[in-house]
């Protein structure tokens, strides 16, 4: 809402007349209706007094927000993200600076726009420019890591945590780990025993479902760091029960309805199947990889929901990339990858990039 249309708007909430304020304020009636109709803007001296005669606070009259709602913060990213995904990026960059220095102080902001850095950080092409937008990413981050909002503070440390980790700054990643919580006891299992003898039952298995979703993802990720641990060790067989035992994990836990870690899972078997030369295999895992990966989007939409017992409670969050652009990324690390170099003259292996390029 324009200024004026704002003074007009609280002026007849209050029930006075452009007189009464024009009387109040010690100026002329047409002054007033000048304000109101953008002709001309209050004398600096004014807004304090006019502000009190409106009973708001200049900040109100002025509009002045130093944070925006996270339903603001998603609908402008949205925008920034069709430049990304537009071969735009440059411009995506430089509309969200704009927005940055428009709400210097909100680290909320600052937390999602350095996610939107990360999600298209290869968006621009070129080692240089993934470099500087993760450069941009951690300076954000290092900001909002000291917010007083727990949760995004949490956030923003584990973001920066992944971030130092790429970057090599493994000193600085183990400085932040150490500032995450450690954790003991679940506070959502005894949530959820509470709110059971509460008698609230959605709430309480929408905790117990949080924390079992969790711990599933938790073991996983367990399971995925002594792969690579065996892996460095030259021990591939030892790599490959771990993963099968992670795929039974996320079988067993259906942690896939919620977005879980089955195609990574897929992917890494590749790797090992590569190694071995067993290619037919290989190019089996990368095809499933690529319809886990491209299902779980499709059940981001929400056109598909969670339907059992485990997670009937819980929403699938989203993170606001395009299918095309997802599919056209998993592409280019498939094309550009060197160890695949055996399978790119594989029909199968083909005919699994052209089903990448089809998606819409």
């Amino acid at each position: 809402m324009e200024i004026g249309k704002r003074i007009q708007h609280l002026r007849r909430e209050k029930g006075l007349t452009q007189e009464q304020i024009a009387a109040a304020l010690g100026v002329t009636s047409a002054a007033v209706s000048k304000w109101e109709t953008n002709a001309a803007l209050p004398d600096i001296g004014m807004l304090c007094p006019l502000a009190r005669l409106l009973g708001i606070t200049v900040d109100v009259l002025l509009d002045f927000r130093p944070a925006l709602a996270m339903e603001e913060i998603n609908g402008l990213l949205a925008d920034r993200r069709k430049l990304f995904e537009g071969n735009k990026a440059n411009e995506g960059v430089e509309a969200c600076e704009a927005l940055l220095r428009e709400y210097p102080n909100d680290l909320h902001l600052k937390c999602a726009v350095a996610g939107l850095y990360v999600m298209y950080m290869n968006a621009g092409g070129g080692e240089e420019w993934a470099r500087s937008q993760a450069e941009k990413a951690v300076c954000l981050l290092e900001q909002s890591r000291n917010s007083g909002d727990a949760s995004l503070a949490a956030n923003s440390r584990s973001m920066l945590v992944n971030l130092y980790v790429m970057r090599e700054e493994l000193d600085k990643a183990l400085e932040i780990l150490d500032e995450l919580p450690v954790e003991g006891i679940s506070t959502r299992i005894m949530r959820g025993n509470i709110l059971l003898r509460k008698g609230a039952l959605d709430e309480a298995e929408k905790s117990f479902q949080t924390e079992l979703w969790s711990a599933g993802r938790n073991v996983t990720l367990g399971l995925i760091g002594l792969y690579n641990a065996a892996q460095l060790q030259k021990d591939w067989e030892r790599a490959k029960q771990y993963l099968d035992t992670a795929m039974a994990v996320e079988k067993t836990l259906r942690t896939e309805e919620l977005g879980g870690l089955s195609g990574t899972l897929q992917f890494l078997r590749a790797e090992v199947l590569r190694r071995e030369g067993k290619l037919d295999d290989a190019v089996a895992c990368l095809t499933a990889y690529v319809d886990s990966t491209l299902a779980q989007w499709v059940r981001a939409q929400g056109a598909e929901r969670a339907r059992s017992g485990f997670y009937g409670k819980l929403e699938i969050s989203f993170s606001g990339m395009s299918a095309a652009y997802l599919a056209r990324s998993i592409r280019a690390a498939l094309e550009q990858t060197e160890d695949y170099d055996a399978l790119k003259a594989r029909a199968d292996f083909q005919a699994l990039l052209e089903k990448l390029n089809a998606v819409q």
